[in-house]
């Protein structure tokens, strides 16, 4: 049996997996966290094999030329799960729009990609943007960066809240290469219209490899032309979408904030519902019911928002308003037996996302009043919502959770997290945060799919 208790200097800054051939992977002397109890199993074992976890014991494990990392009693848990982000839209909207190209993006995303991974983040569902691209690269080992569930074009209506031409691009005749925002172009968004359009859409998604589908079905506090109060989509395209989903064995996603959106939404057979803001116990109780999960943005309700310096004077009112009178959110959706996954909404300049992703943790921990509630929410209940992706999952295997037979995805951390969440991340700074990026001193080690990608050991 090998024996690796420490790593040499030069393995421990190479960024690329050290054991990408290994088949076997031991970890000795670790608190394990298995993503959905409250507790920590102190002093186990836990073997790896190939891409999945074989082996979980209080008693020693040992194998033939297995490579044996002692964790310190350090806390052995499942790798992280951002439930909603884009890491493609990685500039100012307005910059997208028009001094950028898709060659932009696509080198900014590899940054974007690789500080997830460092960060202990080893699967991310992206809810809009050209990812396929990215996603392969990460798959084929050319670019480093967590396990990508992408949607590709969020599908929008007109006036939607994925419309984003400017006030004289859109006109009321048949839509032309000249009448297409820069969203369009590089494949962010797709305007569709009417059953046939909204199908094609969908389709041309699953095509390039969609996991799960994004529609936009409200509006949105950062909208130009659609109010967050809006209803998006008709009945009839609504369930055209998700009939062809259905047909291809997975899902819809869509952004909403209000009940009669939700409810037209649920009646439609849609899973998930993005932030939900303003949504009533009575929905929340028909989302639980009929098995939906409801991914928000905690961080768009935080009085902090009021401190984001690119705020409009004139919306810090509104900011105060709904902190007033939706402050209770998380609590509400606890109530009332909600299935939520974790989402940092990752969107705009790296160090502005980042500094969100970060201080996303720290304010779920308050809103929702307990850690384990929220590392559920960033690991088990993540996997569960994942796998409704089914064939079109990119793993074929169990998510979020450190049990036999799940896919092994693990961080180790200095630190209890159901004591201390600032050890995977959480800070109460966020636009006050030093926008120069740090690694997270206390992440030691992250393991995706059972290579090894970061060791500080």
């Amino acid at each position: 049996m090998k024996n690796v208790l420490k790593l040499s200097a030069v393995a421990i800054s190479c960024s690329f997996a050290f054991s990408a051939s290994a088949a076997t992977t031991i970890f000795k002397n670790v608190d394990v966290f298995n993503g959905t109890e409250d507790k920590l199993y102190e002093d186990h074992y836990v073997m790896v094999v190939d891409n999945k976890i074989e082996q979980i014991s209080a008693k020693e494990i040992t194998a033939e030329d297995a490579t044996v990392i002692d964790g310190e009693g350090k806390t052995l848990m499942p790798g992280l799960i951002d439930g909603h982000a884009h890491i493609m839209i990685n500039y100012h909207f307005d910059q997208i729009e028009k001094n950028k190209d898709l060659t932009d993006i696509s080198i900014n995303s590899v940054t974007v990609a690789e500080r997830y991974l460092q960060d202990g983040f080893t699967t991310v569902r992206d809810m809009g943007g050209p990812a396929f691209g990215l996603a392969r690269e990460i798959e084929a080992g050319n670019v480093e960066g967590p396990r990508l569930y992408p949607s590709g074009a969020f599908i929008s209506q007109t006036s939607g809240h994925g419309d984003f031409r400017d006030r004289n691009d859109a006109g009321f005749s048949p839509k032309t290469a000249g009448d297409l925002s820069n969203f369009e172009r590089m494949g962010i968004g797709a305007v569709a219209d009417g059953v046939p359009e909204v199908q094609q859409a969908t389709r041309t998604n699953l095509r390039n490899g969609a996991t799960q589908i994004k529609i936009m079905a409200g509006g949105g506090g950062s909208s130009r032309f659609d109010p967050i109060d809006t209803v998006q989509y008709s009945v009839e395209e609504t369930c055209a979408i998700v009939e062809a989903a259905k047909d291809w064995n997975t899902y819809v996603a869509a952004h909403t904030f209000n009940d009669r959106s939700v409810n037209r939404l649920l009646d439609c057979g849609v899973k998930t519902f993005e932030h939900g803001f303003f949504i009533n116990d009575d929905t929340m109780k028909r989302i639980a019911k009929e098995g939906g999960y409801v991914v928000p943005q905690m961080w768009g309700l935080s009085p902090d928002l009021a401190k984001n310096p690119l705020m409009p004077a004139d919306k810090l009112p509104m900011v105060a308003k709904l902190q007033e009178a939706y402050g209770d959110y998380g609590q509400r959706l606890l109530k009332n037996n909600v299935k939520v996954v974790f989402a940092s909404d990752y969107v705009g300049v790296n160090s502005d996302a980042e500094r969100a992703r970060r201080y996303e943790i720290y304010w779920r921990t308050q809103a929702f009043g307990s850690n384990y509630e929220v590392l559920k929410q960033m690991t088990s209940i993540a996997g569960e919502m994942l796998a409704m992706s089914g064939p079109r999952g990119t793993t074929q295997g169990k998510l979020g959770v450190i049990e036999k037979g799940a896919v092994a995805d693990m961080i180790l951390v200095d630190g209890n997290p159901l004591e201390d969440m600032s050890v995977i991340g959480a800070t109460e700074k966020w636009f006050d945060a030093d926008p120069e990026y740090k690694e997270i001193e206390t992440i030691k080690l992250v393991m995706k799919d059972g290579k090894i990608y970061r060791n500080k050991l």
